[in-house]
């Protein structure tokens, strides 16, 4: 197998692309020392993300592979949580501005209409009045807008947050097909396999409970 095929996958390209986007990020934070220590973790978050992915690759067996990619999860997530707390404005209060602050600005970046009824995702409350991009709760709107095209006209903190869904995408495919591969040669470790059973078997639930639903039997 070839030691730096890694490369040639789209979730390491993905891995890569976000962590220097990232990088460039951080660098507009305000010179703050809970900023900086959130710059460094969110750099730690993207790193290891990436490194987790090649040090899987390199692993020996399938099961090492997807255990490792486990963790690249995890360090995704952390990221992505990161990035919703700056669009939410949680560290307006040290001087990072979130997407609710600067809404004119924000509008003009977006033009006239801004984003709502009329835009291309959905996103409610912004206008070329200076209206608020999101509020806290309005949450269910921020997770709603698509990842993939990739909106470049969004806030830099926005589009983090959507590479980073769209890895957690690519991540979660990628961990299934390695959980078909080991299921196929019989190699998925005893703990694995109780997992997928649970799963395949909530999922029964879940959708006979909704055909019951639809047919008015619950």
């Amino acid at each position: 197998r070839n030691s730096y095929g890694y490369r040639e996958l789209l979730v390491y390209k993905k891995a890569e692309a976000l962590q220097l986007a990232l990088a460039d990020f951080v660098k507009t934070f305000p010179r703050q020392k809970t900023l900086a220590d959130l710059a460094d973790q969110m750099e730690r978050s993207a790193r290891s993300t990436k490194q987790n992915i090649i040090e899987g690759w390199k692993r020996n067996s399938t099961n090492e592979y997807y255990q490792f990619l486990g963790y690249a999860v995890a360090s995704n997530a952390e990221l992505e949580a990161d990035c919703t707390d700056i669009c939410i404005g949680i560290y307006e209060s040290k001087g990072l501005k979130g997407i609710e602050s600067n809404g004119t600005k924000r509008a003009e970046q977006m033009g006239e209409k801004g984003v709502g009824s009329n835009g291309s995702n959905g996103m409610k409350g912004v206008g070329s009045k200076g209206e608020k991009w999101v509020k806290r709760e309005e949450m269910g709107e921020l997770e709603k807008i698509p990842f993939y095209p990739l909106d470049t006209h969004l806030p830099p903190c926005l589009q983090l947050k959507l590479r980073a869904k769209e890895l957690n995408y690519l991540l979660d495919k990628l961990q299934n097909s390695l959980l078909e591969k080991m299921k196929t040669e019989k190699t998925l470790a005893v703990a694995d396999r109780i997992r997928s059973n649970q799963q395949k078997e909530s999922l029964f639930i879940k959708n006979h409970e909704a055909y019951l639903k639809e047919k008015g039997w619950d």
